[in-house]
């Protein structure tokens, strides 16, 4: 068999090493549009913010391991279509060369790109995505150079740690243009006002509910960015506004959802027979709304290319659990959420309740305990949780992992009320504020 694989991040090389690993017959083929495989680009926030200066570190595995372990990784390789029928793959190499490539089973794991629309003035230098080793580089480069001022555009996790980073890098002035009405709109409302807050408490400048229109610029280099509303000066300009599915080289005949990301059932295969999709570039089965979501995350992305690997391989496999629990810090707070909020019920037409409890962080006879906030969201007939979020200055976001334990195993709240939870005065008090949140709901 042939297996070959487009992609070489997260869900790429975790298939392609594990059908090599598990079935060393296998021919296994991977193309690579650049020259870096295997990074963690969730950690270059913090390289950008100097916590972090090799970046080498990102590079979880490099390019030689795999060849070594007998993948045939082409790197510089750009793939321009996929012929279904012929079961093909057209792509260039890094000469310009045009190649075609046959396969048995196929995997599409090209991941996203960061958003970058088409507005007046947006190829101007010192306009920064971040998404790649070279970005992450440029950019922290260009806040080492002492900007004055620096325009973030979007308000989601991305440029809520680059604000932080550049916080850290001893910006004068920092703005946040978000086009919505608040801050990491993924979160229910309060949480956002939280993030703001501790933003503002950090001199950062937030602007809600402003389109940006133009960046403005000279000698070809960005000097302000224009809004509906004002304009702000500008040494630096981070794009933040989210990521789109490298998808576009697909021609019709595979199942899209409406932001380009291809559809997967449970198992990662997608419309089209023999052909499977994993990580940024395509959905993830939602374990509450039982369906594919749109969840770019790279838990999501390990665990499907794992189990995309053992289903080319034939084994039954299905990953039908994504609650998209995910982390944030900024500054001195931490924040953490899994399975549905509010805003997430409301749209679903869930009969829903929430409880919102505020506690220690652990006893408050031992140093130093902060206040926690938990808001649990449970169905209305049972009292099953549906979705957990959490907020403190410290010992916040881990808890998280704890309630998406308890939201994948469909435990109700009386249930997760008095789970047998740890207690020790330095880490929890005697009713932990898991347990304590749990026990408020009624």
């Amino acid at each position: 068999m042939k297996f070959l694989v487009i992609g070489g991040n997260a869900a790429g090389m975790s298939a392609a090493s594990r059908v090599k690993r598990k079935s060393p017959d296998t021919e296994v083929v991977v193309l690579e549009q650049t020259h870096e495989v295997s990074y963690g680009a969730c950690g270059l926030p913090y390289y950008v913010a100097g916590l972090n200066n090799n970046l080498d570190l990102m590079r979880i595995r490099k390019a030689d391991q795999f060849l070594a372990n007998g993948v045939d990784l082409r790197l510089g390789c750009d793939v321009t279509d996929a012929d279904f029928t012929a079961k093909t793959v057209s792509y260039t190499d890094e000469n310009g060369e045009a190649h075609v490539e046959s396969y048995d089973k196929l995997l599409i794991a090209t991941g996203s790109s960061p958003k970058v629309p088409p507005i007046p003035g947006i190829r101007q230098k010192n306009i920064f995505p971040l998404k790649t080793l070279d970005q992450a580089a440029a950019l922290k480069l260009a806040l080492e150079s002492n900007p004055k001022s620096v325009v973030i555009v979007g308000g989601g996790y991305i440029g809520l740690e680059l604000a932080e980073a550049c916080i850290l890098q001893k910006v004068p002035e920092i703005h946040i243009v978000e086009a919505l009405d608040r801050l990491l709109n993924v979160f229910d409302p309060e949480f956002s006002e939280m993030v703001k807050t501790e933003l503002e408490k950090n001199g950062v400048h937030i602007h809600l509910g402003e389109r940006v229109m133009s960046f403005e610029g000279e000698d070809d280099k960005v000097t302000a960015v224009k809004t509906d509303k004002d304009c702000y000066a500008a040494d630096v300009v981070i794009l933040s506004i989210g990521v789109s599915p490298n998808t576009r080289f697909l021609s019709e005949g595979i199942e899209k959802l409406g932001n380009g990301a291809l559809v997967t059932d449970a198992s990662m295969k997608t419309s089209v027979p023999d052909v499977y999709a994993a990580g940024d570039c395509a959905s993830v089965w939602s374990k509450l709304l039982d369906k594919p979501m749109y969840i770019a995350l790279g838990t999501n992305a390990n665990k499907q290319g794992r189990l995309a690997g053992d289903a080319v391989l034939g084994k039954n496999v299905r990953f039908a659990r994504a609650l998209g629990t995910s982390m944030l810090r900024v500054m001195g707070m931490e924040f953490a959420k899994t399975g549905l909020g509010e805003q997430e019920c409301k749209a679903n037409g869930i009969d829903y309740k929430t409880t919102t409890v505020e506690s220690r962080s652990h006893a408050r006879y031992y140093p130093d305990p902060v206040t926690l906030t938990v808001k649990l969201t449970y169905r209305a007939a049972d009292k099953v949780l549906l979705g957990a979020q959490i907020a403190g200055a410290k010992e916040a976001a881990v808890r998280i992992d704890t309630f998406a334990c308890a939201v994948d195993q469909g435990m109700t709240t009386d249930e997760l009320g008095f789970l047998d939870l740890g207690y020790a005065p330095p880490f929890a008090s005697v009713w932990d504020a898991i347990a304590i949140a749990a026990n408020a709901s009624k």
